[in-house]
């Protein structure tokens, strides 16, 4: 496939996601379910990073970091309002974004469902509907054609999480706000993304992935197509490594086995869970914390590259890594110790071909609002100012070292980079 790099190519990119930057979302599930009351999110999306109307002005930021990818979604709301309904100025609106990559040297990488839907598909069941797997692709086939130069296309991001975190989203919606967040459904809360119940995701989700793959596959033939998963670095402590495996089995690798027939995997890796000898599972003790709460590891992305390799041939991209939080340093030392670790992965025979930062701007981090900063650019949310953060020079120095397709030339340690470089600040 045209769009994949061969094993001696790299990507080096940033990501965003439509309803997390885009604003105005209103056709949206998640549009409705941040305006019930009360609500299951700290607070709505609004006008978000305003990138539907800023798109070209942010992908000239990425191509000014010298990366040669940039990921971002399209949003089956604004393309498909209403059932049967596709909305040519949405459409327009996306093969715009894809000649702007194109122009300046990025290589589109699209995903095509990134958590939200049409409000219409939620009130039918969403993923839970005889027929989503139909409707999905649909919306896919009419999508992919019309962006012409798209180079890879992710089907559905992390479609493993509701298995992997779903007790962690029911424990957020109280008796109270699930009734609202219902209201303003009109529909069950299960036919929400993230609240999906994992037989409808092994079942109905794993369709709609193939058959959305196959329609895209159909509609540009020269495009690499795959999945993205949330994988975690699971460790174990000593005796608990069968519990550990457990996890890995049910979480990952139906997921991974489905991948097979795939172009690539997404990989998204974050942190690193310990499992212990009595059942229980958290960050390793003593491990210095992010802002979300998760193990400060960036060595966790090397070692799921490289479990993954170990048991399945999929070509890999990292299509997800970063750090959230407002130390920059830090966030500059993360991608660097990142990227070495993935090197080192690559060294010993992964087969990953291309690295993705999440992400490109502070952004809406769903039910947390807008407290979570993973972004490389800061984003003033009432003048839209882009303000770049000296971590972003760290993956500038990465890409301009690694992008002529040696990888193993952006695992030399970058310290010198951290939090030196002068902000710079983009209208």
């Amino acid at each position: 496939m045209s769009g994949l790099p061969g094993p001696d190519g790299f990507l080096w990119g940033s990501a965003t996601a439509a309803h997390q930057v885009e604003g105005g979302n209103v056709n949206s599930d998640c549009w409705a379910l941040e305006h019930a009351r009360p609500s299951l999110f700290a607070e709505p999306s609004g006008d978000a990073a305003d990138q539907y109307h800023r798109f070209a002005d942010d992908i000239a930021i990425a191509a000014s970091l010298g990366l040669n990818a940039y990921r971002f979604s399209v949003e089956w709301a604004r393309i498909e309002p209403e059932p049967g309904f596709f909305s040519t100025a949405a459409l327009d609106h996306y093969r715009r974004c894809v000649e702007q990559c194109l122009a300046l040297g990025l290589a589109p990488i699209v995903t095509f469902h990134h958590f939200t839907q049409p409000r219409w598909m939620a009130r039918l069941g969403g993923m839970a509907a005889a027929d989503f797997p139909q409707r999905f692709a649909g919306y896919c086939d009419r999508a992919a054609r019309a962006l012409d130069g798209m180079a890879i296309a992710c089907t559905i991001n992390e479609l493993n999480l509701p298995i992997m975190a779903g007790r962690y989203f029911v424990d957020r919606a109280n008796p109270e706000a699930r009734a609202a967040a219902e209201r303003a459904l009109g529909a069950d809360l299960t036919s929400f993304f993230l609240f999906t119940e994992p037989e409808t995701i092994l079942g109905n989700g794993l369709a709609a992935h193939a058959a959305a793959r196959d329609a895209i596959h159909a509609a540009r033939p020269g495009v690499a197509v795959g999945m993205t998963l949330a994988i975690t670095d699971e460790a174990a402590e000593p005796g608990a490594e069968a519990l550990r495996d457990q996890r890995r089995e049910r979480f990952y690798a139906p997921f991974l086995d489905a991948a097979a027939g795939d172009d690539f995997v997404g990989v998204q890796t974050y942190s690193r869970v310990t499992t212990r000898i009595d059942g229980s599972r958290g960050p390793t003790a003593g491990a210095p914390m992010t802002t979300m709460g998760w193990a400060d590891c960036p060595e966790a992305l090397g070692e799921v590259c490289r479990w993954v390799a170990s048991r399945w041939a999929t070509p890999m991209i990292v299509t997800e890594n970063g750090y959230p939080g407002d130390d920059d340093e830090r966030r500059a030392v993360f991608i660097a110790q990142a990227v070495a670790g993935l090197a080192a992965a690559v060294g010993d025979g992964a087969d990953v071909r291309g690295y993705i930062y999440w992400s490109l701007l502070d952004n809406f981090e769903w039910m947390m609002g807008y407290a979570q900063r993973f972004g490389l650019v800061g984003v003033d949310r009432t003048s839209q100012t882009r303000t770049l953060k000296p971590s972003a020079q760290t993956l500038h120095a990465r890409a301009r070292e690694g992008v002529s397709g040696k990888l193993a030339a952006a695992s030399r340690t970058m310290d010198r980079l951290g939090a030196t470089e002068t902000t710079s600040t983009i209208s």
